[in-house]
């Protein structure tokens, strides 16, 4: 899933792209909270150029194998996001041509959020994901779930806003078996940088 915002920053307005990389048709259902929407939402396919009415509270649809569907969304109002995907994340080593197999890359994995998760972050400085604009209404404390997927023990290091912190995550059971850690986060009011990633080994897979 990616979203935007357009015409307006934290405007009323945004676009969605579902897209499913995937040998088998995905339902995604995403809530208006997750897009950082609240109450009804008019709804508009781009691709087919057709409107598809008013929607309440969330998504809900099914995109075919190798797939998308790009929808416009006009809502009631704005509201703090209090969930991110890891395939809305930035990844500056990402590249698609398939030369290395253990390449960053957003991976299918049927127990995430959404189908799919981050694989292979990590073994060098550079290879991280970042969220650049967590935006924060009042900023304050706040506490973190990062959910994961790991085959063995290993390091996470989380950067907020240019503070790293280095924390040891245990197995998950197994590379498609999600677990969780909860990190309390210092943010500021605005917009806010999160980075996940390790220096020197291999990161978790992030959810």
């Amino acid at each position: 899933m990616l979203v935007k915002d357009i015409k307006r920053r934290r405007g009323r307005e945004r676009a969605v792209a579902l897209y499913n990389p995937s040998d088998t048709a995905h339902t995604f259902v995403i809530s208006f909270e997750t897009l950082g929407l609240g109450g009804k939402a008019a709804v508009r396919d781009v691709v087919n150029c057709k409107d598809l009415g008013i929607l309440e509270e969330r998504i809900e649809y099914t995109v075919e194998p190798h797939s998308v569907a790009i929808w416009t969304l006009k809502a009631d109002r704005r509201v703090e996001i209090s969930l991110y995907e890891a395939e809305q994340a930035y990844l500056p080593c990402y590249n698609d041509l398939g030369v290395n197999p253990k390449q960053v890359r957003y991976a299918v994995s049927s127990n995430c959020s959404g189908g799919i998760k981050v694989a292979y972050l990590g073994g060098r400085p550079e290879n991280y994901a970042q969220w650049k604009d967590v935006y924060s209404d009042k900023g304050g404390e706040y506490k973190m779930t990062v959910a994961y997927c790991a085959e063995r023990d290993c390091r996470l290091e989380v950067t907020v806003n240019g503070k790293k912190r280095v924390v040891s995550v245990k197995s998950s059971g197994g590379k498609d078996r999600v677990a969780s850690i909860v990190l309390p986060i210092e943010l500021k009011a605005g917009y806010n940088d999160i980075r996940m990633g390790n220096a020197y080994s291999w990161a978790p897979d992030i959810d």
